[in-house]
């Protein structure tokens, strides 16, 4: 087996111009149809569709249970039509999966809709916004993208294409989004909320400031951004103000128009509450990481030699997507105490994750050899090895991974494998000796 064919790390805790030349910058993208388009001319191949994982049905009430069922009859029917009506069925039953927050099985049937009906903006956009409720963020921007190359103006793609570039920490492209944005009355409120969490980012506390309250003055009701303006003051030295908006912190998200989730909420008006709930978890976690990696900033200029403060700054901004500067506080982490395991492992697993392999297998192999009985630390250290290629050397981890701990099926499945590759690998040829 290749190095690329073995698996990222699978262990979830190892662990954002004028506004018409931002939009033309957006909507310039090529469109899904021409990116399949075939060079030669000739007719596309048949378009092979995902398969749609089952959902459990079983406590579901009887009248949802019915719907989600003909979700799944429409999604068997859907192989044998042409491809428009094909398109349609696993469109609709996607739309269906996701009126009842079922992420998993409406991604791939909107996936698959958008693969056979590749002009139709409303397949990229839902499958864009179920990537993101599944929490797949890169997915989620390629989709919104592809809707803005299909629909322009589409100002509600627009602030979803710029909360994903802000969960990816491209501030810029998140930028050039929110700026086209701001262009459009619906979406103003929604576009200076972006803005200001870019200017807080990038440092600019009086820029934020004054985005966020921009963003109040629209809509005094969006009490979630409270905590933002919050930081703002407190980086501007206005600990008054400060105080004063985050006792008016509250959970209403900044809204704004959005036809094609609106629709689904007439149908359903449940879906309303359950998917603007799981958007406000979303950012209330984004909010409270964010507050959380100022926090360590600022108990790191109190006092920079305390290790936990490095290591829960970077594992905050980990979270928050800014992988850069997670691995500048976990390097400093590891400066400040060299022996220090928990701190070895984070940057190893990390600059693993980024493909810097050679370097992060070193920062394991410490992390190791500093506790050799942290199974995150071996597990992780056999991943890298196997994907680097380096078999025989993820073989002996995974081996003493399983001695330590017999009943992890993961790492016996992966040893077992790396076993079975290293078996297929021929043996060196040994020299024929010299004729006499």
């Amino acid at each position: 087996m290749s190095a690329g064919g073995w698996p990222g790390f699978a262990r979830s805790g190892l662990l954002a111009l004028t506004s018409l030349a931002a939009l033309a910058a957006l909507v310039a993208l090529p469109s899904p149809a021409a990116l399949a388009a075939p060079a030669s001319g000739r007719a596309p191949a048949a378009t092979k569709t995902q398969p749609v994982p089952r959902v459990e049905v079983a406590g579901m009430e009887p009248a949802v249970r019915e719907k989600i069922e003909a979700a799944y009859r429409a999604v068997a029917a859907a192989k044998t039509l042409p491809p428009a009506d094909a398109a349609a069925s696993f469109g609709e039953a996607g739309r269906t999966f996701l009126r009842y927050a079922l992420p998993h099985a409406a991604l791939p049937c909107l996936e698959n809709a958008a693969a056979l009906a590749p002009r139709d903006f409303r397949w990229e956009y839902f499958a864009g916004f179920a990537a993101k409720l599944k929490g797949d963020v890169e997915r989620a921007r390629l989709h919104f993208q592809r809707a803005l190359a299909l629909k322009s103006p589409f100002p509600a793609g627009l602030v979803r294409l710029g909360d994903m570039e802000v969960q990816r920490a491209d501030l810029e492209a998140a930028e050039r989004a929110f700026t086209a944005a701001l262009a459009f009355p619906d979406t103003a409120a929604a576009a200076h909320f972006g803005l200001g969490r870019i200017a807080l980012q990038r440092g600019d506390a009086r820029l934020a400031a004054e985005h966020f309250e921009a963003t109040l003055a629209a809509q005094p009701a969006a009490s979630i951004v409270h905590s933002q303006l919050a930081i703002a003051y407190r980086r501007l030295g206005q600990a008054d103000k400060a105080a004063k908006e985050a006792a008016a912190l509250g959970k209403e998200a900044v809204r704004f128009p959005d036809q094609l989730l609106e629709d689904l909420e007439e149908v359903n008006p449940s879906i309303g509450v359950r998917v603007e709930a799981a958007l406000r978890e979303l950012q209330e976690a984004r909010i409270a990481l964010a507050k959380a990696a100022q926090d360590f900033r600022e108990a790191a200029n109190v006092d920079p030699k305390d290790i936990r403060i490095w290591l829960g700054l970077g594992q905050a901004q980990e979270s928050l997507g800014d992988t850069g500067g997670a691995e500048q506080s976990y390097r400093r982490a590891v400066g400040i105490e060299p022996d220090n395991h928990v701190a070895r492992l984070k940057l190893g697993t990390l600059l693993a994750q980024r493909g810097a392999r050679g370097e992060g297998i070193e920062q394991l192999k410490v992390a190791v050899r500093l506790r050799p009985d942290s199974k995150e630390a071996r597990f992780n250290l056999g991943n890298a090895l196997a994907q680097e290629g380096r078999l025989a050397e993820a073989e002996t981890e995974f081996d003493a991974l399983v001695k330590m701990v017999p009943q992890d099926r993961e790492a016996r499945a992966l040893l077992d494998q790396l076993r079975q590759d290293l078996g297929k690998q021929q043996p060196a040829k040994e020299a024929s000796p010299p004729p006499r």
